[in-house]
This record gives C-alpha cells, structure tokens and sequence, in this order.
C-alpha cells in the first residue's frame, strides 16, 4: 500500500492559535522545531478501534499531544485533527467508534503552553479489522405446527455476546430481525405464531460487545407443518327411527388423532362443536320422528392442527312417519263392515285399525287391530262404533 507523504505538517494539519483558547481549525498549525517528536512504537487495532504507544516525552515544555486522523475516502486527503491527549505523562491512545475494514490516517503531534506544536510523528496508515463472520453452522427444523426452529454452532469468538435473527418471507422480501439473543452459547430458537404451510426464510448475525453486526449466515428454510386434508365420503342417514347415523373415510394422514364433529340444524351459519372421536362412525340419537340435522366432520393431527371443515354438509334426519292411508270405503253388511283404503307410502309394511266401541252415553272402549297386510278389513260383530284407521 502507497504510503500518504506529507512533506510538512503546515500542509496538512489545522492550525490552532496559541491563546489559552483552542486553535481555530481554519489558521495554520504553528510549528515549533525545538519541541520533541513523538515516536510511536506501534499500534493494534480491532474492528471498531485503534490503539497507539508512543514513548514518554520528559521535556516539561510538552503539556500534551494532538491526533490527527483522516481516512483514504477523504476527498482533499487531509488530516484533520480529531483529539487531545492532555497530559505529557500519557504514552498510549485509542481511537473508538470507527467502521470495520476501514483504512485510516494517523500522525501525532506534541504540544507546548503556548499551543505550538512538534514536527508530527511519522504517517501511519492502519486498516480495522474486517467484521466477523457469522456462525459456522446454522439450519433449521420444518414441518413443525405453526412454529420454526432454528439451530446453530456458537460463536467461538469470546467478543461476542448474542445474536441477531432475521426472516424474510415470500411477501416480504426484506430482512427483518425478529429478535435479539443475548448469550453467545445460546444455540437454539423457535419461531412461534406462523402460519400453516408457509414458506419462512432465516440467517443469523453474531452480536459483538461493540454491537458491531458479523456477516449473515447461511440461509436456512422453513415451511410449517400443514393443515391435515378434509374429512372425505361424509354421509348421513335418513332411514333410522329417532336415529341418524354419520359416517365418513378415515384420512389416509398418520398422525390424525381424532376427528371433530360439528351439528347445525340449519344448512347456513355456524356450527355447533357437537362431539370428539376416534372412529369414522357414530350414532346421533334424537327425540323426534323426522328431525334433521347437518353435519361437518374435521379432522385433527397429533399437534392439535385442525382442518377445514366441508363446504358442503351432510344432511340427515330420523326416519319420518308414514303417511296416512285414505280412507276409500265403509260397506255395511247386516253385523259387519268392510272397510277399504288406499296406501300413500311405499315404506307400509302393515297397518293398525282401531276400533272405538260406545258403551254408553259416557263411555267407550278403544281396540287396536294390528298386523293387517292388505288395504281391506272386515269387522265382524258390529255395533254401534266409530273407526279410525292409522298405518
């Protein structure tokens, strides 16, 4: 690297009056010949600073020293000076807050009472460290419910003191931190409150005690556990007294759990959480004849992940009653009567005819006829009675 030659101090260096004031930067620096030079014995430096020795100076003319800095990105490549070591005693200097892998500009003068200053000490030039990498190892664990977990191998550089995690998604493609980890042994993170079967991007900064950031880390990529599939072949009968039976496959998913059945007595709207089951089958018991409901079945892994519930529910209801016969005819013959009627309902096995009997003015008994198979009956023995007919 080309060394930044200076042929004198005046040319470079901001002049301070020698008034007990400070010098105005603008003036000339007033040099003094007799004053003693500084000699520096060396420097180190870190990612954010720069630290100088330089030999004792026991003249009690010198009451202390200035620093000039200036970087290779100045544009008129002058040293300014950026501060003052008050004392003679000091021998050591370090300049902080500076940017990382960054070349800067140093010579150092002595001062007396008056504010004359030495001839300055010789240029060096001193490039910071290069910031760190990040962790030599970063990776994640996917398919987990709704959640990320992110792994790494901890610094094993003991400046620093945590980490950086940043996410990126396929909506958001800028770089956001999600959180500040504060133990460099730390060596785990779980990302929680994510979205179902979603993709998430992560890289991880190492922190250092200057909260100076490393480079990022290797990406690692997480997709979420998905929902489980919807409940298929969902039916529900209509053919069983005071009785619907609901059914559906079982999911071809292995870490279903257990299934969650939802009732409504309506098509639209919400419905009601009605009952939780391990088997593909159950036997909804209700109080009336023809009653209806509608059913969504869901399904539900070992994480407690539930899926979507059917668009379209099973409909099912309790056997309704037959329909009544019509009553056709009454053919009175001398003590009996045969009575005909038409069947309204394919479901009819058998019907039941009640014969009422009036056994005084107040009073009358009831007869069920059952397990009649045809459409006529003939009662025998008739009095004076009123009939009724029921399937």
């Amino acid at each position: 690297m080309k060394q930044l030659i200076l042929p004198t101090l005046a040319a470079t260096l901001l002049l301070f009056s020698a008034c007990t004031k400070q010098p105005s930067p603008s003036a000339k620096p007033k040099i003094n010949p007799n004053l003693p030079k500084v000699i520096v014995n060396g420097h180190i430096e870190s990612m954010s600073s720069i630290a100088f020795e330089w030999k004792p100076i026991k003249d009690p003319d010198v009451k202390g020293y200035y620093i000039y800095r200036s970087t290779l990105e100045d544009k008129d490549k002058k040293l300014l000076r950026t501060d003052q070591v008050k004392s003679r005693f000091s021998s050591h200097y370090t300049d902080i807050e500076l940017s990382p892998n960054t070349t800067y500009v140093y010579r150092i003068s002595a001062y007396n009472a008056d504010f004359e200053e030495s001839e300055a000490s010789t240029t060096y030039r001193v490039t910071t460290k290069p910031v760190l990498n990040s962790v030599s190892f970063f990776d994640s664990i996917e398919n987990l419910p709704r959640m990320a977990k992110l792994i790494w191998r901890p610094h094993d550089n003991f400046g620093v003191k945590g980490y950086l995690l940043e996410r990126q998604t396929i909506e958001k493609p800028e770089w956001v931190q999600i959180a500040k980890i504060k133990n460099r042994l730390q060596a785990e993170y779980i990302d929680y409150d994510l979205d179902d079967n979603r993709v998430y991007k992560y890289r991880l900064r190492a922190l250092t005690y200057n909260n100076i950031k490393s480079t990022p880390s290797d990406i690692a990529k997480v997709v979420t556990k998905p929902l489980p599939t919807e409940v298929k072949g969902l039916n529900a009968t209509t053919t069983e007294p005071k009785s619907i039976t609901v059914s559906w496959k079982a999911s071809e998913e292995k870490d279903i759990a257990y299934y969650n059945v939802y009732r409504s007595s309506k098509n639209e709207g919400s419905y009601d959480y009605y009952m939780k089951l391990k088997e593909t089958q159950f036997s909804d018991k209700v109080q009336k004849d023809g009653q209806g409901y509608f059913y969504k079945i869901t399904a539900v892994d070992k994480d407690g992940l539930e899926g979507m519930k059917q668009i379209n529910p099973a409909q099912g209801n309790s056997l309704i009653p037959p329909t009544t016969p019509t009553f056709l005819d009454a053919l009175v013959q001398n003590d009996s009567a045969v009575l005909t009627w038409k069947n309204n309902d394919k479901r009819t096995k058998s019907y039941t005819l009640i014969k009422v009997t009036q056994e005084g003015w107040m009073s009358t008994t009831s007869v069920n006829i059952t397990d009649i198979k045809e459409t006529t009956y003939t009662v025998k023995n008739l009095k004076v009675w009123h009939q009724s007919l029921q399937a």
